[in-house]
């Protein structure tokens, strides 16, 4: 397959699809592979050997247990590092990991899968050239990229297509002769991808992880985007009706609102830590099977005792994420579903963000400490309820149809750790 057998817009698994496997692997780009993605993009560096290291960040801080500049090591020393991916991840991937040489990712990818390749050093588009030519890898099945107009010269001098990042400047790419621009997804409008296409370039912009950022871009005419989260906004063909926390691996959306969480072996859990704010996680891969009517059973465990504590549900329109520390989450509409540390429940209609209470319990049995409370949600064209149904029995019933459908699940915490399981749609 080369670029040009593919239907557009199509996606870029963006650092193999780091929000769902340990970023720039062998292991995370095979699973990519595996799970569809036809394109997957790498971030190269020269070392100090003058081989080629594959990793985003000029040091290796962030995903190794060691510190230290990417341009000091040399191939020797780069095989050594260890990827600290429960670090990175929050679970369900072992450490010891190793990061790839450009070397490698040919050897395995070359000519099999779609590559989109990014000179992350300047000294470092001219050897990844050479290191493509010397696998006779065709120029066809590559899209390099910088953002640095010379890099980009470079490229195409020796007859290989380049994404040129970060640039809108369609009259300057044309006249330079590139067939791509990269554009922040943020700053892609149609007026530029008309201009674009007018002057036979295409647009590939970055990076684009929630649903209703794709139908955006999608909707202005870009060609292609990259994501971290390939598999979630390319289709729904991941949406289940169940979570599957047990198995302690991200799925497709399980996305940060404000944090992403982290899996909890003890007890086959997802939740967040115990912390002074209020957390929320998209659950992208969470759909009822009627998105007009259903009900939501679900585990929850609350670490705090007091009313300010809780664990919450928010049911949504869509999956904009949901900030309700920084009172700023606009295109966030739904119903928020709280149970407190004291035992009582909260309904919440949220309008553009903000939440507004349409019912409350005034106190009942708190929960016992490091046990979970079984509660139910019903949403139907009428209302709504919400039920606690394990050693206590309490309803709360609300008249309001205000947002409808509210099919996305996001699940979070308020000034307490809180913890979920036995999420399951019926």
């Amino acid at each position: 397959m080369d670029f040009a057998d593919l239907s557009r817009p199509f996606v870029i698994a963006h650092r193999g699809g780091s929000l769902q496997v340990p970023e720039h692997t062998m292991e995370g780009y095979r699973v990519a592979v595996g799970q569809g993605s036809a394109v997957i993009e790498q971030d190269v560096s020269r070392l100090a050997d003058g081989g080629l290291g594959v990793m985003h960040d000029g040091t290796v801080d962030r995903m190794t247990t060691s510190s230290g500049n990417v341009a000091d090591h040399t191939s020797v020393t780069w095989k050594q590092l260890d990827i600290d991916a429960s670090v990175t991840l929050g679970g369900g991937w072992p450490d010891g990991l190793r990061p790839p040489l450009f070397e490698e990712v040919l050897t395995e990818f070359g000519n099999r899968v779609l590559l989109c390749a990014e000179a992350k050093s300047s000294d470092a588009m001219g050897p990844m050239i050479d290191e493509l030519e010397r696998h006779g890898v065709r120029p066809a099945s590559v899209l390099l990229q910088s953002f640095a107009l010379a890099d980009c010269r470079l490229a195409l001098s020796r007859g290989w297509s380049v994404i040129w990042l970060g640039s809108t400047d369609v009259a300057r790419a044309a006249a330079e002769g590139i067939g791509w621009i990269g554009p922040p997804a943020g700053r892609v409008t149609p007026e530029i991808c008309d201009a674009a296409h007018a002057a036979g370039i295409r647009v590939a912009c970055y990076t684009v992880n929630r649903r209703h950022q794709r139908d955006a871009v999608v909707a202005a005419g870009v060609d292609a985007f990259f994501s971290d989260d390939p598999r979630y906004v390319a289709g729904d063909a991941d949406r289940r009706a169940s979570d599957l926390f047990a198995r302690q691996t991200w799925l497709p959306g399980m996305l940060p609102d404000t944090s992403r969480g982290r899996f909890h072996p003890d007890d086959s859990s997802w939740g967040s830590d115990a912390s002074d704010t209020v957390h929320s996680t998209l659950m992208g891969f969470l759909a009822p099977p009627d998105p007009a009517a259903f009900t939501l059973h679900l585990d929850v465990r609350v670490d705090g005792t007091c009313r300010r504590s809780g664990g919450s549900v928010l049911l949504s329109t869509d999956d904009h994420p949901y900030r309700p520390s920084s009172r700023s989450s606009p295109g966030v509409n739904g119903y928020l579903f709280t149970v407190r540390g004291d035992g009582s429940l909260d309904v919440q209609r949220v309008l553009e963000g903000v939440a507004t209470t349409l019912a409350s319990s005034s106190g009942g049995t708190a929960p016992t400490p490091g046990t979970y409370a079984r509660l139910r949600i019903t949403v139907t064209g009428a209302g709504l309820s919400f039920t606690r149904a394990d050693t206590v029995a309490e309803t709360l019933t609300v008249a309001d149809t205000t947002c409808r459908p509210v099919p996305v699940v996001h699940l979070g915490s308020a000034f307490a750790g809180a913890r979920f399981r036995n999420v399951v749609f019926a």
